[in-house]
This record gives C-alpha cells, sequence and structure tokens, in this order.
C-alpha cells in the first residue's frame, strides 16, 4: 500500500521505522485519511516476519498536535443527516466513529510486535494518547518536549484510551490531575510519572528507540497478562 502521510522503512534488524510526515501541514494531525493509513501500517508491520518491532517517529520538529476535532463535527453532522431517516442506524454510525481510534490504537497495542514511540516535541490529545498505546516511549530531552491530553479545556474528555492508560501507568493522584486539569508534562515529569520510559537528545531519539527494541521491549502490555492489578486500587 502507498501511503501519503507516512513513511515505512526497514532495516537489516528487522526493526520498521514509521515516519509521520503529513504533505502540506506543519504539524501532524490525526483526521480520517492519518487513522486509515495507521491502521494499514499495524497490520503491514505485524502481518510482516521480517519486522520483529518498529519505531513511530515525526518527520517534522514535532511530534503531533492531535485529533482534528472537525472530525467530531464532521460525525455529529453525519449522525443528524440519518437520524430522521433511521435513528438506529445513525446512532450506530456515530458509535461506531467516535470509538474508531481507540480500536486502532488497541490493535497497534495487541499486535503481537512491540512498538516504541520517538517523541520529538509537542505531543498532544490524540497523538499522546497514540504515544501511550505504544509499548515503550522515549522524549525528546529539553524544552521541545510537551505531553498533554488538554481536551478537558475545550469540553472534551480523551476518547482513544487515554483515560485507561494513564491510570494502568501513573500514580493514581497524579494521573487524576493530569487527566482532569489538562496538565502539560515536560519530558522530566512525564518520565517522573511513568508516562515515558527514557528521554534522548532529540537528533538521537530513532537510534535510542531502535537500540531499545533490540536489548528488548516486551509487546505485552502489562495489563494484558494474567494477574495485573491497578498500581493504586480501582479507580471509578
Amino acid at each position: 500500500m502507498a501511503y501519503t502521510n507516512f513513511s515505512i522503512e526497514t532495516d537489516a534488524d528487522g526493526i520498521a521505522l514509521i515516519t509521520w510526515d503529513m504533505p502540506g501541514k506543519s504539524m501532524n494531525v490525526i483526521d480520517l485519511t492519518v487513522m486509515d493509513e495507521l491502521d494499514a501500517l499495524i497490520d503491514a508491520v505485524a502481518g510482516d516476519d521480517k519486522i520483529t518491532g518498529a519505531v513511530i517517529t515525526s518527520g517534522k520538529d514535532t511530534f503531533s498536535g492531535g485529533a482534528d476535532l472537525t472530525m467530531l463535527e464532521g460525525l455529529l453532522r453525519d449522525y443528524h443527516a440519518q437520524r430522521a431517516k433511521d435513528p438506529e442506524a445513525a446512532a450506530r454510525l456515530l458509535f461506531d466513529g467516535s470509538r474508531r481510534l481507540s480500536q486502532i490504537f488497541r490493535k497497534l497495542e495487541t499486535s503481537g510486535k512491540p512498538f516504541v514511540a520517538a517523541i520529538n516535541g509537542t505531543c498532544m490529545g490524540g497523538a499522546t494518547e497514540l504515544a501511550l498505546a505504544c509499548h515503550a516511549r522515549i522524549a525528546a530531552e529539553g524544552d521541545v518536549f510537551k505531553m498533554a491530553l488538554p481536551e478537558v479545556k475545550v469540553g472534551l474528555f480523551p476518547g482513544a484510551g487515554g483515560t485507561q492508560r494513564v491510570m494502568r501507568m501513573a500514580d493514581a493522584q497524579q494521573g487524576l490531575q493530569f487527566l482532569l486539569q489538562g496538565r502539560t508534562l515536560n519530558a522530566d515529569k512525564a518520565k517522573g510519572l511513568k508516562l515515558v520510559d527514557a528521554t534522548a537528545p532529540a537528533k538521537k531519539l530513532v537510534a535510542e528507540a531502535r537500540k531499545m527494541l533490540k536489548t528488548g521491549v516486551d509487546p505485552v502490555k502489562p495489563w494484558d497478562k494474567k494477574g495485573f492489578k491497578l498500581p493504586n486500587g480501582p479507580i471509578y
């Protein structure tokens, strides 16, 4: 398959480098075309025996600003247009569309191949949820790195698995503050919260991510293993 928003190259060690670089945009965003291509890329990595793992990074100066919120407007327009004709079908369309990104990230998480996010700058909203779905994360050192789930500031809540993964990875109190206040984290704070595993200079991110994969990254998340318990007990 030919990709517009991504490129993929596999090295001699079987590590695929997936570079996200949307043409004509100053920043990568998640739209319907990105979702389609990411879905196909996960299948391509999972289905290729020669690929041992994958690194996801950005070809731009920053990682991603997150999801294009006009997608939600489009979903609602389609829902209202069809509701009068077939309310049940309209509701199903809205439900399936609103959870698709979450399903794609879950497919990545359970693909059987380890993915490492090499985050070279701003990582917001759905892009943070993409990074959390990966099996390891390495962040750029210094002020260039910013990670947040800021949806609450526009009256929304993270809808692609961020609420679930944060509370399985971070301290409960800090995790809740991160979610409910839409806090922005620098690299050190994100590492302290256990939302990233390591930091490195921006120019060395991909090399360090490859090194992580060669050393060994578990392709099965802790919460997909028998006996897993939330770090701080149940959160409701």
